[in-house]
């Protein structure tokens, strides 16, 4: 059975507080906690008004504070804004306090624009320095890193799960290398899903991590009841993506009819032609999209992603969702 989990960006949307928008995260994380998901993870983002997931270790903390049994993680840390040591210590203390309900998706964007990543780390991050970070990473939570004259403590021994974020092919070959599990983001590059899990698979080499390939696939999640209320989400859901095409450095707008951005012919296109991955409309169509992602790309999970602001049509859009995935 296909396994169902959550990723949240935290947005933050126009005429609320920002700690509503941590509210809403923690509801929907309990939510989730009380329900069949297997994971929540938050998502990395810097220099963004619209999301709240900068400090991620730090809101997977407060998550963690306030649920019970789900596993609460980085979907991901992005390794160009971080030292391995750094990552080790901060996730190996959040196991602490919460022994086995920690993991970390590793990805090798900057999560920002390049101007913000200098401020934060570093401006290069080849293939092979991905790579050679994620085994250190490795070594770090290792057994033997208490023989190593400098380790991380806590970090040593903690033997945290690690998955390999991507949505290119080059983050498909790492994971196959490495062993490990594969996160692509079907909700940013739908395109090339096939052919990256294609290569994860073909590629792929047993370890002390895994021994067989395991994919979990991103999806952006619009579902309701009605077709009139997916309509809803659904008009919604392209104004965020417009918000994200434009790059403005702004606040989520909220849906309101009486006030609908103007698109350029251009504008149009691109939000017909390079919509990504989606689970959306009724409960039916929702499912039978399901049906078709599941027969398509044989996912061990699926990891949706929502930027609803009303906590109650959020939860709801999960409820189908997990039972679409779950008993679909």
């Amino acid at each position: 059975m296909t396994k169902v989990s959550i990723l949240n960006l935290i947005p933050k949307f126009k005429d609320e507080s920002q700690m509503d928008a941590v509210g809403r995260a923690v509801s929907l994380a309990q939510f989730a906690d009380d329900h069949d998901f297997s994971r929540y993870w938050i998502a990395e983002h810097h220099n963004s008004p619209a999301v709240l997931g900068a400090a991620t270790d730090l809101m997977i903390g407060h998550v963690l504070n306030n649920t019970k049994r789900i596993t609460v993680g980085a979907g991901g840390v992005m390794l160009p804004n971080h030292t391995p040591f750094q990552v080790v210590e901060r996730y190996a203390t959040l196991n602490i306090l919460h022994p086995g309900r920690v993991d970390i998706g590793i990805g090798r964007a900057p999560g920002t624009d390049m101007q913000t990543a200098k401020l934060i780390y570093r401006n290069i991050y080849r293939k092979e320095d991905f790579k050679n970070a994620i085994k250190e990473m490795q070594m770090y939570m290792s057994d033997e890193a208490w023989d190593l004259d400098v380790a991380p403590f806590p970090g040593a021994g903690s033997k945290i799960p690690l998955t390999i974020l991507g949505s290119s092919e080059t983050s498909a070959h790492i994971a196959a290398e490495l062993g490990l599990p594969y996160s692509f983001a079907g909700h940013f590059a739908p395109n090339t899903i096939g052919y990256a899990l294609g290569i994860y698979r073909n590629e792929f080499k047993p370890s002390k991590y895994l021994y067989k390939p395991y994919v979990m696939l991103g999806t952006s999640v619009n579902i309701a009841k009605t077709k009139e209320e997916a309509e809803v989400l659904k008009k919604h859901a392209e104004n965020i993506s417009l918000q994200f095409m434009r790059k403005e450095r702004k606040e989520f707008m909220k849906l309101d009819p009486d006030n609908e951005p103007e698109l350029t012919s251009m504008e149009k296109f691109i939000l017909r032609t390079s919509k990504g991955l989606t689970i959306e409309g009724d409960i039916d169509e929702a499912a039978k999209t399901w049906k078709h992602i599941k027969e398509e790309y044989k996912p061990d999970e699926l990891i949706g992603a929502s930027y609803i602001p009303e906590t109650d049509v959020l939860i709801d859009n999960y409820k189908y969702f997990e039972d679409i995935v779950l008993n679909g």
